[in-house]
């Protein structure tokens, strides 16, 4: 998409939060002061009260239709009501969606730049806490109190933490068919050097495959960087793995700026994609790419292989660490402009208890896009003669409330990988930040301004696509130029208010 365009849509979506805001309230208005009254609105069928829910990922729609009946046979016995299931849609269409009022009744804020955040900074969710309390005991059983802190602000529960990865390892993923041909051994651990060394071998022997490619399209790249974003990675920690709380501007750390020297070596070795930066394709391991930057977790090999179709070692840089961003990011909410909040609790409540709805909801219908691998019913496969990336509805188990209670895929996935999982989860070194958020209303304009500085310049710099020692220091300027030491200054002080409320 065009820079321009963009530009165009974030004018037009500023102009529509005064007619969302309209059409939904604020916080604070007699419709949003936590209460649970259900909205006589809204479509209902044959009785029962229609649940509009948007997930994430790609799926078709006569997919999506198949599923959504499936999970209404379930739904209209148990909580009175039946669900339509929409997919597929970009970052500008959730928010134009939440900015205009449309009526959905859950919704999950993966693709929504800034996530936890910009959603609550947005008023764009419900508050939970009497919800929760009322509606989704079984949810809350599931959940580490941890992580529900995590997705509060100004001590009120917005969202509800998926369960997912709470912790997160980073690394490398490269091909296991490329490595295996090669006699190259990944380590479980490792360094940049010997990352190096394996880019240059897979060069040497396939100069016509791209060594190192986006983790998805226009340069995206899973960080092996143990920084603490803070919200908006403007102002971070600079390793969250330490106790320092001090907030810095992170084009001037030293880690980001050797990882920029770093790639501006690599990259002139032509061990990188020569458009990273600006690629739109995604998925780039299944064509010609060997190894991408990707987070690690128990089964990350599987859904690595679903998104690209092919088998991968992992080779990481560092251990499992836990920050602001992760509990609550790729979670849900109940959009402020529910129609019926009260339903959409007792629904999510269900993602979080019932297998066969979680099931549903995560790895489609029964012989169309899965079948059980093992008598015991632990285990799944893909039906005979069906590609698992292109069977219609895309299994994406992290962006749904509680993978943990649904089968695990036969191959890659080990069957004791929920019990691994929550083992890793607990075992990460947890920021001195956690449960921290971010508010910069009061800094807005700063905002906007550095962030349009670092979209000229940080995907550019970290894919080695510019000379940093030209190009860094006119990034720094840029960045203080634009207010980048106001918003250190402000979020410096919430993060102090924060830290000594928590003593």
């Amino acid at each position: 998409m065009k820079n321009g365009f963009k530009r165009g849509i974030t004018i037009f979506l500023a102009l529509v939060m005064i007619v969302g805001l309209m059409a939904c309230g604020k916080k604070g208005d007699d419709a949003g002061n936590g209460g649970t009254t259900s909205s006589d609105g809204g479509s209902k069928s044959g009785g029962y009260v229609k649940l509009v829910l948007w997930g994430n990922g790609s799926a078709d729609t006569a997919d999506c239709e198949a599923v959504a009946e499936a999970v209404s046979k379930i739904t209209r016995e148990k909580i009175g009501c039946e669900i339509q299931l929409v997919r597929g849609q970009d970052a500008e269409q959730i928010q134009l969606a939440l900015t205009t009022g449309e009526p959905i009744d859950l919704l999950c804020y993966n693709n929504i730049s800034g996530q936890f955040n910009t959603v609550v900074n947005n008023n764009w969710a419900y508050p939970l806490d009497e919800l929760l309390d009322k509606f989704g005991q079984g949810a809350k059983a599931f959940i580490n109190p941890n992580d529900l802190d995590a997705c509060r602000y100004n001590g009120v529960l917005y969202a509800l933490p998926n369960q997912k990865d709470t912790s997160r390892a980073a690394g490398f993923a490269m091909r296991k068919d490329i490595c295996d041909a090669l006699g190259i051994t990944v380590p479980e651990y490792g360094t940049y050097d010997q990352m190096h060394d394996i880019l240059v071998k897979v060069h040497a022997a396939y100069p016509d495959m791209y060594p190192l490619v986006p983790t998805w399209a226009n340069g995206g790249m899973q960080t092996t960087l143990p920084a603490d974003p803070l919200g908006d990675s403007l102002g971070v920690l600079e390793d969250c793995r330490e106790s320092s709380t001090t907030v810095v501007n992170q084009a001037e750390t030293k880690s980001f700026q050797d990882l920029c020297y770093m790639m501006w070596q690599w990259n002139q070795e032509g061990l990188i994609m020569p458009d990273a930066t600006t690629t739109t394709e995604n998925a780039l391991l299944s064509s010609n790419g060997f190894a991408m930057y990707e987070n690690w977790k128990p089964g990350k090999e599987l859904e690595v292989y679903k998104g690209n179709g092919k088998e991968v070692y992992f080779m990481k840089i560092h251990g499992p660490i836990k920050h602001t961003a992760i509990p609550n990011g790729n979670s849900w909410i109940i959009p402020y402009c529910s129609k019926h909040p009260e339903e959409a609790m007792k629904m999510w409540n269900l993602m979080y208890t019932d297998p066969e709805i979680s099931n549903l909801l995560i790895n489609g219908i029964e012989g169309k896009h899965w079948v059980y691998a093992n008598d015991a019913h632990t285990m799944i496969k893909s039906p005979e003669g069906v590609d698992p990336n292109a069977s219609g509805y895309s299994s994406m188990d992290w962006a749904w409330p509680n993978q943990q209670i649904t089968p695990v895929w036969e191959g890659a996935e080990d069957p004791d990988l929920w019990k691994k999982l929550n083992e890793f989860n607990n075992s990460g070194v947890a920021s001195p930040a956690m449960g921290f958020i971010w508010d910069s209303s009061s800094v807005m304009n700063q905002v906007t301004a550095c962030n349009n500085v670092a979209s000229e310049y940080r995907t550019a710099l970290s894919w080695g696509a510019i000379d940093p020692a030209e190009n860094l220091p006119k990034y720094i300027q840029a960045l203080k130029d634009a207010g980048i030491d106001d918003i250190i200054a402000e979020k410096q002080k919430q993060l102090n208010e924060f830290l000594a409320k928590k003593k």
